[in-house]
C-alpha cells in the first residue's frame, strides 16, 4: 500500500511539474498577435521596403520587432544570390568557380507544390518565398572581416542586421524552443523533422532555406541560418541557427537575413 501511494505521489508530482512548465511560457504574454508594441505599431502587420517596393510581414516578440520573412533585397554578387540562378564556391585549391546549380530545383518544386514547369520559374518562385542568400564579408567570401557598409545598408530604412545580443534576446524570449517560431507545414519540411515543429506561436515563420558552405548548399528544408552583425574574430562572425534546436553558431559562407527594427 505504501509503495502504491509512493508511486501515485511521484506520478502526481511529475504531472504537476509538467503542467507548471507548460504554463510558464505563454505566447499571449511574449508575442501576442493583437495589441500594439512599444513603437505604437500593431504587434503584427506589414511594411514596405521603399528601395524596391517589396512588402514584408513583421511580428513582435518580447520588446523586439522582427521581419517575419527572409530578406529579398538584391545586392550584386558576391553579396547576395538566389539559388538556382548562380552559385559560386571555393575549390580546395583556393580558386572560386561559379556555375548554375540546379541540383535541388526538382525537390524544391515538389516540396513547394509548385506549378512551374522550368528551372527559371522554380528558381524565381523559391527566391520569392525563401529569400536571397547573403555574405556580409569584405570580399563576399567565407572568411574575413564584415563589410560594415554592407551590414549598415542591407536592411530597409528603420531596420538593421541584428547583433549577437539581439539574437540572444530573441532566443531567451522563446526560451530557445524551435516549436515557438516554426510551423509544421509538411509541404516544406523533411518528414523526419515535422514532429519537432509547432504552431509558430510567435508568427516568426522560420523558413528552412539551408545555407551555403565552402563546397555548396547544405541543409535545405532542414535548417535556417541567419546573419548577425557581430564578429567572433578576424575571420568569422556569428550566425543564428534554427533547426532541431535554437542556438548561436559560427559563420557559414552564405545565409539568410532577418532584420530587426531599430
Amino acid at each position: 500500500m505504501k509503495k502504491t501511494m509512493f508511486f501515485v505521489l511521484v506520478l502526481l508530482t511529475l504531472i504537476f511539474v509538467s503542467c507548471a512548465e507548460d504554463e510558464g511560457w505563454n505566447a499571449s504574454d511574449v508575442c501576442p498577435e493583437a495589441g500594439t508594441n512599444r513603437y505604437g505599431m500593431p504587434n503584427r502587420g506589414t511594411f514596405v521596403d521603399e528601395r524596391d517596393g517589396r512588402e514584408y510581414k513583421y511580428t513582435t516578440i518580447g520588446d523586439q520587432v522582427w521581419m517575419a520573412e527572409n530578406l529579398k533585397y538584391e545586392l550584386p554578387y558576391p553579396y547576395s544570390m538566389c539559388y538556382g540562378q548562380m552559385t559560386c564556391k571555393e575549390e580546395w585549391w583556393g580558386d572560386t568557380t561559379c556555375t548554375r546549380d540546379t541540383a535541388y530545383l526538382a525537390e524544391i518544386a515538389q516540396k513547394m507544390q509548385s506549378a512551374c514547369t522550368d528551372n527559371d520559374c522554380i528558381a524565381k518562385e523559391y527566391c520569392e518565398t525563401f529569400g536571397r542568400y547573403y555574405s556580409l564579408k569584405e570580399n563576399g567570401g567565407q572568411k574575413g572581416l564584415l563589410n560594415r557598409s554592407v551590414v549598415d545598408s542591407i536592411c530597409p530604412e528603420g531596420w538593421h542586421v541584428p547583433n549577437k545580443m539581439e539574437w540572444e534576446s530573441f532566443g531567451e524570449s522563446i526560451e530557445w524552443e524551435t516549436s515557438r517560431v516554426t510551423s509544421n507545414d509538411s509541404s516544406l519540411f523533411d518528414n523526419q523533422y515535422i514532429s519537432l515543429f509547432g504552431e509558430d506561436d510567435c508568427g516568426f515563420t522560420t523558413l528552412f532555406a539551408g545555407y551555403q558552405i565552402r563546397t555548396g548548399f547544405y541543409q535545405m528544408f532542414k535548417a535556417a541560418r541567419f546573419g548577425t552583425s557581430s564578429s567572433i574574430d578576424a575571420n568569422f562572425a556569428y550566425t543564428f541557427a534554427i533547426s532541431t534546436s535554437v542556438r548561436l553558431e559560427s559563420e557559414v559562407y552564405m545565409y539568410s537575413i532577418r532584420c530587426v527594427k531599430d
